[in-house]
């Protein structure tokens, strides 16, 4: 039987993918913040050598949700990566989940966080553990329970594409955020779903629900949190594409038209100068 790690990130397939459907089709780089809900389960297993159990606590981050910053949304930080709070807590963020951390997602072939994101994921840290420490409230998204551990994490979603475009590849990490800019440990991600699970896993399973909801309820708000593409803009993306195609094929018709007849004039042009060539031979051998 494997152990499982001390310390991990579980994220429902469902999500994920939507997640990266908002990556593949966003004209500018995407960024948000994570939400879940944090789950600590202690296990006592015999230790081989004693007759002694041996407990250890497994810590889950479990993300249940993205609040996608739109474009025209003020940003939670400022250009040094400080907090603006007022800023912050004026996002419509539901109370039954719990900021987890920030997401960032970028085109580029180096995956590694910038120093701005190192800068807010640690000065959001810091900004949530003061909240946690001063809010009394259970509903507080800002502040869970403090009688839990609080892990803050960092996710960076990269992207890249072959040469002809064809292929798109993607990567993301998580990080935890630790005291300083050189404390982000990686943390091991399972995508889990409502799947039967081998009986050795069934104790370490977790629920993506979140935390006093339905299913149904979870799964909206889910789908909402992450503010997916509206089916008007995904038509209008479609027809978009399909204008610049057709312009773009008109163009290249339009081209290759005006090549060819190039290609008809200078034939022309090379059969009238064989012809003067032959008739001066001609002239040439008579003489």
């Amino acid at each position: 039987m494997s152990t499982p790690p001390l310390l991990r990130v579980q994220i429902n397939g469902i999500l994920l993918s939507t997640l990266l459907f908002e990556c593949a089709n966003a004209r500018v780089d995407y960024e948000g913040l994570i939400l879940g809900t944090i789950v600590s389960k202690t296990r006592s297993v015999a230790d081989d050598v004693s007759d002694d159990r041996k407990k250890t606590t497994y810590t889950t981050i479990v993300v249940q949700g993205i609040y996608k910053l739109e474009p025209n949304l003020k940003r939670f930080y400022g250009r040094s990566g400080e907090i603006l709070e007022h800023v912050l807590e004026e996002y419509s963020i539901p109370s039954n989940l719990t900021v987890l951390g920030y997401l960032k997602y970028r085109r580029t072939e180096t995956h590694q966080l910038s120093l701005r994101d190192k800068a807010v994921a640690l000065n959001l840290k810091i900004y949530l553990e003061k909240k946690r420490a001063l809010s009394s409230s259970p509903s507080n998204p800002f502040a869970p329970p403090q009688d839990e551990p609080f892990p803050i994490s960092v996710a960076l979603f990269t992207a890249k594409t072959n040469e002809n475009m064809s292929t798109h590849d993607y990567d993301y990490t998580f990080w935890t955020v630790g005291d300083d800019e050189s404390s982000f440990d990686p943390i091991s991600v399972e995508t889990s779903n409502m799947i039967e699970s081998p009986q050795e896993d069934y104790q370490s399973f977790q629920s993506n629900l979140a935390l006093g909801a339905s299913r149904h309820a979870a799964s909206v708000g889910m789908m909402n949190t992450i503010r997916t593409v509206p089916t008007t803009m995904l038509v209008d993306a479609h027809e978009t594409m399909y204008k610049d195609s057709f312009e773009a094929t008109k163009s290249l018709t339009r081209n290759v038209l005006e090549s060819e007849q190039r290609v008809r004039e200078i034939l022309k042009e090379v059969e009238q100068l064989r012809a003067q060539v032959e008739f001066a031979q001609a002239k040439s051998m008579g003489m």
